[in-house]
């Protein structure tokens, strides 16, 4: 997060599984996405993060969610604690691996926007790719790009970016949400001879 929380995101339902077995513990949060096909999302130590921080956490659950291939500008997600997040379902109902029972009060935040910034950042010295909200990446990044859903190719476009970072291009694949995208804003980078960085 913007302020330095980590937040991790499932990639598919074994991923999501995982990630709330192995990684959600006391004081954490738990984001998801009003939409199905949204990744669990875990806020290491959210007991201590602030509102920005869970907010960028549930930006991300949406970005990542079924609402960026079905192109939506918005939606709503929530955070909830650790000890409300359940793999039992109520008595007569199944859930399918990936899924989780939330019970209790959601703290919900609506009009969140679906997009993300892609950007290279400075980890312990290591060049990486990092992708999540805008602000998240912003905070950390002086070179990014700010995505939307849109009509490029996403497959296009990771080789584009990838060559402009000078990076292998699956690291580039693996931090786009799937479906197609459109470029809203690049800051300090030229992704090609045509379109000229801003910033």
């Amino acid at each position: 997060s913007s302020e330095g929380h980590l937040i991790l995101g499932g990639r598919d339902a074994r991923s999501n599984d995982q990630l709330v077995k192995k990684h959600l513990k006391e004081g954490d949060r738990y984001a998801h996405a009003d939409v199905h096909g949204a990744p669990s999302t875990v806020v290491k130590e959210g007991s201590r993060a602030s509102e920005t921080t869970l907010r960028e956490a549930c930006e991300f659950a949406l970005a990542y969610s079924k609402a960026w291939s079905a192109g939506l500008a918005g939606g709503s997600a929530y955070w909830v604690l650790p000890e409300q997040v359940s793999k039992q379902a109520e008595s007569g109902e199944y859930l399918p691996r990936g899924a989780f029972m939330i019970r209790g009060k959601r703290n919900y935040l609506h009009d969140l926007p679906v997009r993300i910034a892609v950007g290279e950042v400075d980890v312990d010295g290591n060049r990486k790719v990092m992708a999540g909200p805008v602000s998240a990446v912003v905070a950390r990044s002086t070179k990014y790009v700010v995505l939307e859903p849109g009509k490029e190719d996403r497959e296009r476009f990771a080789k584009r970016l990838a060559a402009t970072l000078e990076v292998p291009i699956e690291e580039v694949v693996r931090a786009l949400p799937a479906g197609g995208l459109r470029v809203a804003e690049a800051v300090g980078l030229a992704l090609d001879a045509g379109s000229p960085a801003s910033g």
